[in-house]
């Protein structure tokens, strides 16, 4: 691999990493604006490169601080939610978590066996509840969607799966595929009181 694609692929992660962190302070346009300028400047001035991108992102944090306007700016908080195959529960709580608090907080989603894509009846049971599910994606672990978050809610994973995070929380819920449309609603009734004792936990407001 050339150093110019290395370059690229570090530089493309500092950029996620960015959004990922300052996303709800700032806009994707601003993000992106100010790296861009950073890269441009340091890799005009720059004899050695391997330290590109960690200046970088230094240096872009620093004017995403000034652009937001915040004096107490702090990067958001991340949630990962992951089950055993990312169809259902998991997929629950993120649509809950977004409907609920928005963009304040960063959230992903994994399955340790993603099969089959979304559960179709939890999608139709949210929508009912007025729960918008565009975001829902379906991923496996990777290392570049397993980032070190600062809460991992395991839904019904019997063991910790190596998934990097500052606190780990259990939740016993059922798998969607073994209920009835009753018990399904019942369980995101579940899920979304569990999320909101976690939101004031951490504390984050809820709409």
């Amino acid at each position: 691999m050339t150093t110019a694609s290395v370059l690229s692929k570090s530089f493309a992660i500092v950029r996620e990493d960015l959004h990922r962190l300052y996303g709800a302070a700032c806009d994707a346009a601003t993000i992106d604006s100010i790296l861009d300028d950073v890269i441009a400047e340091l890799s005009n001035s720059a004899k050695v490169t391997n330290f590109l991108p960690v200046l970088a992102e230094r240096e872009a944090t620093e004017r995403i601080k000034a652009a937001s306007g915040c004096k107490d700016f702090a990067p958001r908080q991340e949630i990962l939610f992951a089950d055993s195959r990312g169809s259902g529960r998991s997929q629950i709580a993120t649509a809950l978590a977004y409907h609920l608090v928005g963009d304040e907080v960063f959230i992903r989603t994994i399955g340790l066996n993603p099969e089959d894509g979304l559960n179709p009846r939890v999608v139709a049971a949210l929508h009912d509840r007025g729960v918008d599910t565009s975001r829902l994606t379906q991923k496996a672990i990777t290392p570049r969607v397993s980032h070190r978050a600062d809460v991992v809610v395991l839904m019904g994973i019997d063991e910790t799966p190596a998934v990097p995070g500052d606190r780990y929380v259990e939740w016993d819920v059922a798998d969607p595929d073994s209920l009835t449309d009753d018990e399904l609603q019942s369980l995101i009734d579940d899920i979304e009181t569990r999320l909101r004792a976690l939101f004031t936990e951490m504390d984050v407001a809820v709409a």
